[in-house]
């Protein structure tokens, strides 16, 4: 037996050990809480109610590298840890809520979230502070509720990808949402749901402090036709919905990060017993902006300079194993296979506007890395399965294959490069 396969088997061995041990540990966040009758644990007076929650979780893992040898591979085997979360989710009056969450997995304190959010109405909800935008359908999951490790190939993340930064997973300003219809549990009339958002990031001001720069704009539709998903937190179905649930959405960015990028956004969800199904599609048009044309001041050089297209996708699809399969109370086994792609960078072709111009197009570039904002056109396969060892609280352990293909030439490196990953992770949490 190799000495890889020993790691493999040890380490896997045990996170299931830790798992299996943590899962009554983790029982119960709740500090305080005020409004709920203790016998039957419903809510009689919903304006009554008050709450403290301690949130928290981790997610240490193992990544094994399956890759060739080149400058620009990195094939080296680690022990990760992803993300170490630490939160207070709280509501001290029924019309506002504040979260505030930091992460610590680099060694240092950084802020996630930290926002107010004032819902006097369900149609009407003013937030603010810092939390994603309302764009992608990606960002809706909360990185201790994802299906899989990671979320689509077009979303940066951390230091091992930056493909398509201008789609941070969070930004600094105000958002208005809310949902309209019969929001009951259990109701299955059609419910629309809207949000719109300005946010800005400091470090675009201290780039250009004087011409508004920093600030972007976003926009999202959503309808659910069936009502709302029971369990929609989770980027699965562990609640098993009995009716098809079923949301439609889109939404619209405009914003200056080193060009003005404008994009807009399409996907689809299903939520039944125990299978989920979903799919996105990205574009975003970058190039300059002319003097104060949409607010921006000379966004990206002014009125002349290069115009380039990036693009991504991915399908996703999900099953939580029946009882019959797996008849193991209060926990879950949980199969998962996804398809992403994106184009990093294109040039902009008026005959291709979607997918750009090609490597005979006069302004192409061979990349010359593989994963920073100017990498290539990519592909990946993720097959993964989850062992869900608590379904009150995000426990679990996970095994992911991710397969990567390249699909256009990198400088430097010789025909298609072997780049798969498989990744063990853990995620303990309250």
């Amino acid at each position: 037996m190799s000495p890889r396969t020993v790691r493999v088997l040890w380490t896997f061995a045990s996170l299931v050990v830790a798992a299996s041990v943590s899962t009554d540990v983790y029982a119960d966040a709740r500090v305080f809480e005020r409004g709920r009758d203790a016998e039957t644990g419903e809510i009689p007076q919903p304006r009554e109610h008050r709450y403290v929650d301690l949130t928290a979780f981790l997610q240490p893992g193992l990544l094994l590298r399956f890759a060739d040898d080149g400058p620009l591979v990195n094939d080296t085997d680690e022990l990760v840890l992803h993300r170490a979360r630490i939160g207070v989710d709280a509501s001290p009056v029924w019309w506002a809520r504040l979260k505030l969450e930091a992460d610590l997995a680099e060694g240092s304190f950084q802020l996630t979230d930290a926002f107010v959010e004032l819902r006097p109405h369900p149609a009407v909800h003013l937030t603010l502070g810092r939390m994603p935008a309302p764009f992608l359908l990606a960002y809706r999951f909360h990185e201790s509720n994802l299906g899989f490790v990671d979320r689509p190939l077009y979303t940066p993340l951390a230091e091992q990808r930056a493909f398509l930064s201008m789609f941070a997973p969070r930004d600094l300003g105000v958002r208005v949402s809310g949902r309209v219809g019969d929001l009951e549990p259990g109701a299955h009339t059609p419910v629309f749901e809207y949000a719109l958002a300005a946010m800005t990031r400091p470090e675009r001001r201290a780039m250009r402090p004087e011409d508004g720069s920093e600030w972007i704009y976003t926009g999202r539709v959503a309808f659910h036709p069936l009502g709302i998903a029971d369990g929609e937190a989770y980027e699965g179905d562990l609640a098993r919905n009995t009716v098809p649930r079923v949301a439609v959405g889109g939404g619209v960015y405009t914003g200056c990060e080193l060009d003005w990028s404008r994009a807009f956004t399409a996907d689809v969800e299903l939520r039944w017993q125990g299978l989920y199904v979903s799919g996105a599609y990205v574009w975003s048009k970058n190039g300059p902006a002319a003097d104060r044309q949409l607010g921006y001041g000379r966004c990206g050089g002014g009125a002349t300079g290069d115009r380039t297209v990036s693009a991504g996708s991915h399908a996703q699809v999900a099953y939580v194993l029946p009882e019959l399969l797996f008849p193991v109370r209060g926990q879950a086994l949980e199969v998962m296979a996804r398809f992403d792609w994106v184009q990093p960078e294109a040039p902009f072709d008026p005959d291709r506007r979607l997918r750009g111009g090609t490597t005979s197009h006069p302004d192409y570039v061979v990349p010359n890395t593989l994963d920073g904002p100017r990498g290539p056109e990519r592909n990946r396969w993720s097959f993964g399965l989850t062992w869900h060892a608590s379904m009150s609280t995000p426990m679990r352990v996970q095994l992911v294959y991710q397969h990567h293909r390249e699909a256009e030439d990198v400088a430097g490196l010789v025909g298609q490069t072997r780049n798969d990953v498989l990744w063990l992770q853990i995620t303990a949490g309250i």
